[in-house]
């Protein structure tokens, strides 16, 4: 049976390549030099996304050949990272649509192309998350920031791949295959949303949406040198996203990824300036508040550059010292802050994330061949009995942290409730906390060490501590990359703690990583977006990271 499910993958996946040839061809004719990247499309390509808008909305270029441009760099990158589902097929007349409208009828974000990852609805395409049997069945309409986007002259023009079941932090599936890193092949791009992290790095899109869960959108952005914005979950419509579903008190929300951390602010504030609510009345009416993100008042940022779970590398800890001094420079007010019980959060957001023992997920994977990165899952939160012989295996391969924090404790609706009880609680403690420093923004890792290698990245997914955490309590968050990692950052490695086999991932994959991006993540409290992205775009101004 498990031949005969490989033969269909691979018969899609060769149908799909028979799609992009024939894009890649009809781009060659169209682009009249015999060659898919000409020099217009080049010089289209090398414009920043906010000179790239200006151009478009004055008409100085149109929004079909920046599309053009656009699908033939992302042809370009998916051929070495294998970053690419699908390309939408009427992203160009769309854009040609967009080309007839008046200077004045031009939206804010006018021609710019969006990519989408595999499990965010557009009409007529599938949402397939890495499973066959999700083939062949077309999203009827697009999802509300699909519309949205569209609203404000955005081009969605392509789909990204994803883990499978967007369930780990990697970016592998039967169904499309592995993406990888672009800097480093042998690595993951972060995941789930890793399509997106890998084609934006380099340079395929301007823009993507991404969902995020647990750092589905913080940990690719952050392991391939972007910004990656987390909101509220209910300040945006989640309307015709597709996720196992069913986690309550683990808040998952679209979420949004660039190369430019001001412009990404500045997309936000679009977004976000849209009525969301005449689309979901489970948003609400909040209007984007132009005052606190122009503000200059100064800001109390709080920090923490590691944990006692997973503690960060050297070159992580640089990252969050550098965004301090930044800070400082800047003239905001910087002091240390404490995470009240990190560990226990850790724990409440991975029972009420697998609350059904992966009952809903094994539903879905049904019938189909499963990713070597799910292994962890299928074995620890939703595999064997948790008797004491299993649970020694369990520890053997994963080593005592994974066990302790990925295994369940909720046997009946009742522990359930007392869970998402004591997420209140937690919330409530963690906002004291937060109050009684005085604080606007937090700062602190993303992941403990840089991007991971493919064959490690389903084992760390219990250990993204300092993404979960605020999908638990609900708090906007940001990745930001600040830095690349250093032969000093690799000789201080040696120095780094070991006192589990996750430890070991993180030391052994942060070595032979010079290069790589390393950044930092800022966290502000629930709806406080505004805040959040002023924060974002003075810190992203002042680095001028290149990827």
């Amino acid at each position: 049976m498990e031949a005969s499910l490989e033969n269909l993958y691979r018969d899609h996946r060769m149908k799909a390549e028979v799609k992009r040839q024939s894009l890649e061809q009809e781009l060659i004719t169209v682009g009249g030099e015999n060659i898919l990247l000409t020099n217009q499309r080049r010089q289209v390509l090398m414009l920043k996304p906010t000179d790239l808008l200006v151009q478009l909305r004055q008409g100085k270029l149109s929004a079909g050949t920046v599309v053009e441009s656009y699908q033939a760099k992302a042809l370009e990158v998916t051929k070495r990272t294998n970053c690419i589902t699908e390309f939408i097929p009427d992203a160009r007349a769309w854009a040609e649509a967009l080309d007839k409208l008046a200077p004045d009828e031009r939206r804010a974000l006018h021609g710019l192309p969006v990519s989408v990852k595999d499990n965010v609805m557009v009409k007529g395409l599938d949402c397939t998350l890495g499973l066959l049997k999700k083939v062949g069945q077309p999203a009827p309409v697009d999802a509300d920031v699909v519309a949205v986007l569209k609203e404000l002259g955005a081009v969605p023009f392509v789909k990204t791949n994803v883990s499978q079941i967007c369930l780990t932090p990697g970016c592998s599936n039967p169904l499309w295959g592995k993406t990888i890193h672009p800097l480093d092949p042998t690595r993951s791009p972060g995941g789930s949303s890793g399509g997106e992290g890998a084609l934006i790095s380099e340079g395929g899109s301007v823009f993507g949406l991404g969902t995020d869960m647990g750092g589905s959108v913080r940990v690719p952005s952050n392991w391939c040198g972007l910004t990656g914005f987390k909101p509220t979950s209910k300040r945006i419509s989640n309307v015709g996203v597709a996720n196992v579903p069913g986690p309550v008190g683990a808040y998952g929300t679209v979420g949004m990824i660039g190369r430019d951390g001001a412009f990404v602010a500045e997309a936000v504030k679009a977004i976000f300036s849209s009525n969301f609510n005449a689309l979901d009345p489970e948003v609400p009416p909040l209007p984007w508040n132009d005052s606190v993100y122009l503000s200059k008042k100064a800001l109390r940022v709080g920090w923490f550059d590691s944990t006692a779970l997973f503690p960060s590398t050297p070159g992580v800890k640089r990252a969050v010292a550098q965004a301090v001094a930044a800070f400082k420079v800047l003239g905001h007010e910087v002091v240390q802050f404490t995470i009240p019980k990190a560990a226990e959060m850790l724990k409440i957001y991975l029972n009420l994330l697998m609350a059904d023992h992966g009952e809903l997920a094994k539903s879905l994977l049904d019938g189909e061949i499963l990713d070597d990165e799910l292994n962890w899952f299928m074995e620890i939160s939703a595999g064997m009995p948790h008797d004491e012989r299993n649970n020694a295996k369990l520890r053997r391969e994963f080593g005592d942290l994974a066990v302790e924090y990925d295994l369940v404790e909720l046997a009946t609706i009742s522990d359930l409730w007392a869970k998402i009880g004591e997420r209140r609680t937690i919330f409530d403690n963690f906002l004291k906390a937060w109050r009684a420093a005085g604080l606007d923004i937090l700062l602190c890792p993303v992941t403990p060490a840089p991007a991971t290698k493919a064959e490690h990245v389903g084992k760390i997914s219990s250990c993204l501590l300092t993404t979960m955490l605020f999908n638990l309590l609900d708090c906007p968050a940001v990745a930001v990359p600040v830095t690349h990692q250093t032969m000093d950052d690799e000789k201080n490695i040696q120095d780094y703690p070991v006192t589990d086999y996750i430890h070991g991932i993180f030391k052994q994959d942060a070595t032979n990583a010079v290069g790589l991006p390393l950044g930092v993540q800022l966290v502000a409290l629930p709806y406080c977006e505004e805040l959040l992205c002023r924060a974002l775009a003075e810190l992203s101004n002042f680095l001028n990271y290149k990827c």
